[in-house]
């Protein structure tokens, strides 16, 4: 586990560094430009980033940086999504840093946490598990899922278990190409259905 923890930390700290460049490029995007561009985004990701429905995640309060490097990959077909592909398709690169900032700018809600949690989602969430081969989730993405700005971890409290599993399998059937993807392809890889399931539920008890 020890040396899990510490292989994830040294990646975070490079991950950190590769990402201040686009980090910096995001700061730029301007907020009241942003909100004019989300308004084509606010039906399934809600006005303010904060989403009503389970398939689509909650963006509000998400980096901004992410929220960029998110949008190119859509755009550039390196994340592929039968929505947000023709959505992004057409955005320039002033458009994405301008509703990246936007999103980054509001506030996050979790408006009906599950009081039901999963003791081996937990487990796997504070300690990891499969030996050393996982390490803790929360090493990365904080205790409560509030993630890691500086170093391009997304934040996970409000995001829905069934959005959570869709993910993870995305990871694990390495279908997300975008440049920072490979942390969590391996992680995922080695992650049953199971494991998901439990994992996703312990994040849905996040407030």
């Amino acid at each position: 586990m020890q040396f899990a923890l510490t292989h994830l930390r040294s990646a975070a700290v490079v991950l950190g560094l590769a990402l201040l460049g686009c980090s910096a490029a995001s700061a730029n995007g301007d907020v009241a430009a942003g909100k004019t561009v989300s308004q084509t985004c606010a039906a399934c990701h809600g006005a303010d980033g904060n989403s009503a429905m389970p398939t689509f995640p909650s963006i509000a309060g998400q980096s901004a940086s992410y929220l960029a490097e998110q949008l190119h990959a859509f755009r550039d077909g390196k994340r592929v999504n039968a929505i947000m592909g023709p959505q992004a398709k057409n955005l320039t690169d002033a458009q994405i840093a301008d509703v990246a900032a936007y999103y980054a700018a509001q506030t996050r809600t979790v408006k009906a946490p599950a009081t039901t949690d999963s003791i081996p989602g937990a487990h796997l969430w504070k300690f990891g598990g499969h030996g050393n081969a996982i390490a803790a989730c929360a090493a990365c993405h904080g205790p409560q899922g509030e993630g890691n700005q500086p170093a391009g971890f997304p934040a996970l409290r409000g995001l829905t278990p069934q959005y959570v599993i869709e993910s993870l399998m995305a990871y694990r059937n390495d279908q997300r190409k975008t440049e920072h993807a490979s942390i969590m392809v391996s992680i995922a890889s080695k992650l049953t259905d199971d494991d998901m399931k439990d994992v996703a539920q312990h994040i849905a008890t996040f407030h």
